[in-house]
Formats: C-alpha cells, sequence, structure tokens
C-alpha cells in the first residue's frame, strides 16, 4: 500500500506540478498565441483540463479496483504494482488508453488557457512520447500476460487513444 502511495505521489508530482511548469514557463517566453485573446481560451482550456483530468482520475479508479494494480509502471521500472487483470471496462471500453487521452487533454486545456502557441510543444510531444509507451512497452506486456482478453479487447476497442462512437 505504501509503494503505490509513494508510486501514486511521485507521478502525479511529474504529471500534476513538473510538466505544467514546463507549460507556463514555455508561455512565459513566448507571445505568440493560437486562440482569440480572452474568456474564450480561459473557457475552452478549463473544459479540455476538466474532461482530461476526469479521464485521468477515472482510468486510475479502473486499474486500482477491476486490474488490482497501478498506472506507475514503465517497462521494467515498476513503482506500482502491475496490474493482475486486464482492465476493459469504463473509460478502457472506449479508448485503450484513456489515461494518456487524458493526460493529453489536460495539457492541451493548461496550453489554451495560457494562449501560447510555443507551449502546445508539450501536449504534442506527450501524446508522441504517449504512443511509443504504448507500442512498444505496454502493449507488448498486455499481449504477453492476457493473450485471449487482449485479442478481444483490441477486436471490441481498434481506438488506441481517441473514443469512437459505437454505430447503433
Amino acid at each position: 500500500m505504501a509503494r503505490n502511495i509513494f508510486a501514486y505521489l511521485f507521478g502525479g508530482s511529474i504529471f500534476f506540478i513538473a510538466i505544467p511548469a514546463i507549460i507556463f514557463y514555455m508561455a512565459s517566453i513566448s507571445s505568440y498565441t493560437f486562440m482569440p485573446e480572452g474568456k474564450v481560451a480561459v473557457i475552452f482550456g478549463s473544459v479540455s483540463s476538466a474532461v482530461g483530468l476526469l479521464f485521468i482520475i477515472w482510468s486510475n479508479k479502473e486499474l486500482i479496483e477491476k486490474g488490482h494494480g497501478g498506472a506507475v509502471v514503465v517497462g521494467p521500472i515498476k513503482l506500482s504494482k502491475e496490474t493482475i487483470k486486464l482492465v476493459t471496462t469504463g473509460p478502457y471500453s472506449m479508448c485503450r488508453n484513456p489515461m494518456h487521452m487524458g493526460a493529453f487533454l489536460f495539457y492541451l486545456g493548461l496550453c489554451c488557457a495560457v494562449n501560447s502557441l510555443l507551449s502546445l510543444v508539450v501536449p504534442f510531444g506527450f501524446l508522441l512520447f504517449a504512443y511509443c509507451f504504448a507500442v512498444f512497452l505496454d502493449e507488448p506486456r498486455l499481449k504477453r500476460d492476457f493473450p485471449e482478453d487482449y485479442e478481444k479487447w483490441i477486436q471490441d476497442v481498434p481506438q488506441r487513444f481517441w473514443p469512437k462512437p459505437k454505430k447503433g
């Protein structure tokens, strides 16, 4: 239990303190904007960040409760316990990496709120990192540990990052 608490405090400090600090720093050194000035940027940014935060929290809750593990596992570095069950419910029934999608939306929202073109490097850089993480670390582990469940899941949920409305 203490290990998981430490892992989430460590990961949370990176995702919710260090990376936003980089966004705010980048905004302070560049005056180029990408959205209309004023309330529109702040409102759009707030909504995007709130939706992203919802997906981050919801995804972690599902991993802990249904997967009996945590999200702070990066290849061989296992700060939290690995999931012992493939999670395919909740946000994982909409896309296979809802936590990464949530983090992208959270960072994009911050960029909109500060309205800095340069700061957009952060969410799009994170998206590139998340794609590589999913393809080269996460998916091979899931295929190895949950072969039948994983194959069914990718058939049911082919979208890696973005939810797609279901037909009918």
